[in-house]
């Protein structure tokens, strides 16, 4: 993932040159919530993707935003990341439309950059983009696997 990571430090700064005003933050500011939306996102989706949905999370990559708003996922994915900003003491709707905003910023960043980069648009172009080898896929399908039979029925 830290080649993802790479990409989001730089997509961090496009946030606050797009955002930082519409929200009232220094640049400072506008990176360590664009920082908090992320890795909120982040362990969303990877809680998603070990419990075997790697197939939607892959198509919300692929998709770009209007795949992330189309999804089954987004209003949940919105609101653990407006529930993220402690510090803020905004209204709900405020904390979403920030959310909403670093979120998009953030995946039309990655998809100019997956598109950019020549990655193919099949699983192994979007592992070979996070810096992942394909062998992460079967891993994380495995696990998916095994974590279902903790599952209540």
């Amino acid at each position: 993932m830290q080649k993802l990571q790479e990409h989001l430090i730089e997509i961090r700064k496009e946030f606050h040159l797009r955002h930082g005003h519409e929200f009232g933050f220094s640049e400072s500011q506008s990176e360590a919530h664009f920082d908090i939306t992320t890795q909120a996102a982040m362990a969303y989706i990877q809680g998603l993707a070990m419990s075997g949905k790697i197939q939607e999370m892959q198509e919300i990559v692929k998709g770009g935003e209007d795949a992330l708003r189309n999804s089954t996922y987004y209003e949940e994915l919105i609101q653990k990341c407006a529930d993220s900003y402690y510090a803020l003491d905004w209204d709900a709707e405020r904390k979403r439309q920030l959310a909403t905003s670093a979120l998009a910023c953030a995946l039309k960043g990655l998809r100019e950059r997956f598109v950019s980069g020549g990655y193919s648009n099949d699983t192994s172009g979007v592992l070979k983009f996070l810096g992942l080898d394909s062998g992460m896929l079967g891993l994380m399908g495995k696990m998916g696997g095994m974590f279902n039979m903790f599952k209540k029925k």
